[in-house]
């Protein structure tokens, strides 16, 4: 099946839109309480006002009861025009602080973010950001400072972009696949992006440089195993490499075992159409040429064929040579066709097309329970104190 189209519609809509469609899709998610700082102050600042207002109420009724039976005073009135005005400074600030936060979280750069997360389910792809690395390459040498920030998932692959916590370390635009079985540790390092030096990270030194095609050659720098280089011969086809010179030849490229990653430190923007169309060509055209060579590959020094070449229960050849793996498998002949292709998750409005099951826990019932019990403490409870106390004042006294 052929990738579908790319949606790219989310990139030009207007902040408004986006924004809508961005809480439209949260509150799909299914979380019953938000934790935020700022909407936690702002339920305790009027939890606090109602309660302000409840306990000056009755504060002014007792005096009117106890020391004037009854009889609504000069000072009292004088009472309850100090305690309006106080209160209403304290809206008035309320309302700036609410003003402010509310502009900052429609700021442009959340609406940036959710553009690109909109493009993203609109496209099939998950937006997961991870604080730590969740593939093996030599861009990711040291896992734990990792940050992956924009990062997009789908079945057997994700792309965005992945810097480090070590100062001056550049930041990578990625795309990482899942391939069916291990391969040779290859490293192509792409002539166009170099300057006057290599722009690879440390980690290829071990492997030895080898030479293909002219044509190639001059598009990429090649590197394996010294054992390995007959298997990378194997790898990399005429077909693999005239692919990879049209479509790949801004990308650095590395396979270590199942993994490949396309990746290269030129800037990347992911509200920029061009940037969705680089990855959609990688995915269509790029990656099922090597997913086919990889599925017909088998290494002699496994001890065992890779669990993705084992036959299975009751499949066919042809279907036996597909990959079990997440990755997406190559049906035979086809080109530019992907066996899982990514759906689209959202409709045109920002809402998944299936709603994500909730998942009750004793944890999450308890959580309920506490937190109705505390919206009745710090509304229910003054609101019913406050009507009562006005009724009494008024003319509703017993």
């Amino acid at each position: 099946m052929p990738l579908q189209p790319l949606y790219l519609e989310w990139l030009r809509e207007p902040d408004g839109r986006v924004l809508r469609a961005k809480a439209a899709h949260l509150r799909q998610s299914g979380i019953p309480w938000t934790t935020t700082g700022s909407k936690m102050l702002g339920q305790l600042n009027a939890a606090s006002m109602l309660w302000y207002l409840a306990i000056a109420l009755i504060s002014i009724d007792i005096v009117i009861d106890n020391q004037h039976d009854g009889q609504v005073l000069g000072s009292d009135w004088g009472s309850l025009a100090w305690m309006l005005g106080i209160l209403g400074v304290w809206i008035v600030i309320a309302a700036g602080v609410a003003l402010k936060i509310r502009r900052k979280t429609s700021s442009q750069a959340t609406v940036t973010e959710w553009r690109q997360n909109l493009t993203a389910l609109a496209n099939g792809f998950e937006p997961q950001p991870s604080q730590r690395a969740t593939f093996t390459s030599m861009i990711t040498a040291d896992r734990d400072a990792v940050i992956e920030n924009p990062r997009f998932t789908a079945s057997g692959l994700e792309f965005g972009s992945l810097t480090t916590t070590r100062p001056g370390s550049p930041t990578w635009h990625y795309l990482a696949v899942t391939l069916p079985a291990p391969l040779p540790h290859l490293v192509l390092d792409s002539t166009s992006n170099n300057t006057s030096r290599s722009d690879l990270p440390p980690g290829y030194e071990p492997l030895q440089r080898i030479s293909l095609e002219s044509e190639f050659d001059r598009a990429f720098v090649t590197y394996a195993p010294v054992d390995d280089r007959a298997d990378a011969l194997y790898v990399l086809s005429s077909e693999v490499m005239s692919d990879l010179v049209e479509y790949a030849g801004d990308y650095n490229v590395e396979i270590v075992k199942d993994t490949l990653v396309f990746f290269t430190a030129a800037p990347t923007d992911f509200t920029d159409a061009q940037t969705w169309i680089s990855v959609h060509t990688l995915i269509d055209r790029v990656v099922p040429r090597l997913i086919r060579r990889t599925e017909r590959f088998v290494d002699e020094r496994l001890p065992r064929p890779h669990r993705s070449l084992l036959p299975a229960f009751g499949s066919t050849p042809a279907e036996t040579a597909a990959s079990p793996v997440r990755a997406a498998a190559m049906r035979p002949g086809v080109e530019g066709a992907l066996a899982i292709v990514p759906a689209p998750l959202i409709a045109r409005s920002g809402r998944r097309f299936v709603q994500q099951k909730r998942r009750w826990r004793v944890s999450s019932v308890l959580l309920n329970i506490v937190g109705v019990t505390a919206y009745f403490v710090a509304y229910f409870v003054p609101i019913v104190l406050i009507f009562a106390a006005v009724l009494t004042i008024t003319d509703g006294r017993p």
